[in-house]
C-alpha cells in the first residue's frame, strides 16, 4: 500500500500539491523533488576519471597536478596509433608517386641507401630533410603528421645517445716521436683542429661522435621514411612482382626468386595482423584499469613480459591459421602461384622518365659536393 501511495504521488497533477511544499514519498523518506535535486548535485559532485587513466584516479585540476606514470604514458601513446599501419596502400589522392613504377622506386630505395652511407654529414642530413619534405607535400597532414613526429623523436634519441657515447671515453694518446725542441727544430704551427669538440663531466663530444651519430639518424630516417613512401604509394602486390624481376636472372644460379617475393607479399600483409594484435592487448590491458603505481617496476616488467609471450602466441595462431587456409584453398608453392598485381594508379612513361632523370641529377650533385 505505501509503494502504491508513492506512486500515485508521483502521478499527482501539478495543480494538487502545493508548490512550496512538494508531496511527499513514504518509502524516501523525502519529497520527489527534492530527491531529484539531490541526486543531480550529487551526479555533479562525482569526479569522472580522465580518458586512459584508471579507474578512481582524480580528475580536473587534480588530475592535472598528478604525474602520469611513464607505463601509462607508454599504454596511450600505442593506443593514439591508428590499427591501420604506415606500411599500408593509400590509393587516394593519387600523387606523382603513385604513377612511378614499383622497380623504378626499389631502384631509389638502392641509391639513397648507397649514396648515403658515402656522403658527408652535412649531404646526409639534407637527403633526410629532402625525404620529409617530399613526404608533407605529397600527402595530407592526416598522414604524415603523427608518423614524422615519431620517426623524429626515436632518430634525436638516437643521435643524442650515439653522440654521447659512441666515444663517451677517448682513448689516451702518448706520441711516439720527441717532441720537435728536443732536436732542435721549430714548433709546428697550430692548425685550429681540436678533435674533442666539447668536455662537460663525464661527457665528451668528439668529431669522431658526430660523425656516428648524424650518420646513424639519417640513415635511419631516410631508410624507414622512404620504405614507408613506397608502401604507402605501391600495392604490395606490384612490391613483390618488382622484386622478382629484378631477382629474375639469379635464377641461373638456382635461387628460390619465387619464394622471396612470396615471402615479402606474406610479410607486407603480415604486419597489419601485428598492428591490431599489439592495439587489442593494449586495448584489453587500458580496460581493466591497472593502479602502475602499485605495480612498480618489476610488476611492470613481469607484465610486459606476460603480454609479449601473449603477443607472440597469437601471432603464431594466426600463421598457423593463413597456412591451413592457403593449403585448402589450393596452394601448392610459389612456383605454381601467380600474383594478380592491383592496378589501382597504372604507372606513367613520363613519370618514370622524370624519376630517372631526378635520380641521375641527385647521384651527381651529391658526388660532386661530396
Amino acid at each position: 500500500m505505501a509503494a502504491w501511495r508513492c506512486a500515485a504521488n508521483l502521478h499527482t497533477p501539478a495543480s494538487q500539491p502545493s508548490p512550496s511544499r512538494p508531496a511527499a514519498c513514504p518509502l524516501l523518506g523525502r519529497s520527489f523533488t527534492r530527491s531529484r535535486l539531490v541526486t543531480r548535485a550529487s551526479a555533479a559532485a562525482v569526479p569522472v576519471p580522465a580518458p586512459g587513466s584508471p579507474a578512481g584516479a582524480p580528475a580536473g585540476k587534480d588530475a592535472a597536478k598528478q604525474k602520469v606514470p611513464i607505463q601509462q604514458q607508454i599504454l596511450n601513446g600505442i593506443l593514439g596509433i591508428s590499427n591501420v599501419p604506415y606500411s599500408s596502400f593509400v590509393p587516394s589522392p593519387v600523387t606523382f608517386l603513385h604513377t612511378v613504377d614499383a622497380r623504378i622506386k626499389q631502384v631509389w630505395l638502392v641509391a639513397l641507401y648507397l649514396l648515403i652511407a658515402r656522403a658527408s654529414p652535412t649531404i646526409r642530413l639534407a637527403i633526410a630533410g629532402t625525404i620529409a619534405l617530399v613526404t608533407m607535400a605529397n600527402f595530407p597532414p592526416r598522414l604524415w603528421q603523427s608518423q614524422l613526429k615519431r620517426l623524429a623523436l626515436l632518430c634525436g634519441l638516437l643521435f643524442a645517445s650515439t653522440l654521447l657515447l659512441a666515444d663517451g671515453v677517448p682513448p689516451i694518446l702518448q706520441p711516439r716521436a720527441p717532441p720537435p725542441a728536443l732536436e732542435g727544430l721549430a714548433p709546428l704551427a697550430s692548425t685550429g683542429y681540436a678533435y674533442v669538440i666539447a668536455h662537460v663531466g663525464p661527457v665528451t663530444v668528439t668529431h669522431r661522435s658526430l660523425n656516428l651519430a648524424v650518420t646513424a639518424a639519417a640513415l635511419t630516417f631516410s631508410s624507414l621514411q622512404t620504405a614507408s613512401l613506397c608502401l604507402v604509394t605501391t600495392p604490395g602486390e606490384e612490391m613483390a612482382i618488382a622484386l622478382r624481376w629484378w631477382l629474375a636472372p639469379l635464377r641461373l644460379l638456382r635461387v628460390a626468386v619465387d619464394e622471396i617475393a612470396m615471402t615479402l607479399l606474406l610479410s607486407l600483409r603480415f604486419m597489419s595482423l601485428v598492428f591490431e594484435e599489439v592495439r587489442n592487448l593494449s586495448l584489453g590491458l587500458a580496460a581493466r584499469g591497472i593502479n602502475w603505481e602499485a605495480q612498480g617496476g618489476p610488476g611492470s616488467i613481469h607484465m610486459a613480459g606476460r603480454l609479449c609471450v601473449r603477443l607472440f602466441g597469437n601471432l603464431f595462431q594466426r600463421s598457423e591459421n593463413i597456412a591451413q587456409a592457403m593449403v585448402v584453398r589450393g596452394f601448392q608453392g610459389p612456383a605454381g602461384h601467380n600474383l594478380h598485381c592491383m592496378k589501382v594508379n597504372p604507372t606513367s612513361p613520363l613519370a618514370n622518365t622524370a624519376a630517372l632523370a631526378l635520380l641521375a641529377a641527385f647521384s651527381v650533385i651529391i658526388y660532386y659536393f661530396k
